[in-house]
């Protein structure tokens, strides 16, 4: 998967899940932690 196609994905997720509160942390987290919050929130789309 591309940097861009997960970024995009996230940012779609982040506002799926807007409500856990996630989004406004987002702006001051490095690609690798970018990288755990996607992972996490595309687990949690599965369920």
């Amino acid at each position: 998967m591309s940097d861009e196609n997960w970024l995009e994905r996230l940012q779609v997720l982040l506002v799926r899940f807007s409500d856990l509160g996630i989004s406004d942390d987002v702006a001051g987290l490095s690609l690798t932690e970018l990288w755990g919050v996607y992972c996490f929130l595309s687990r949690l789309a599965d369920e």
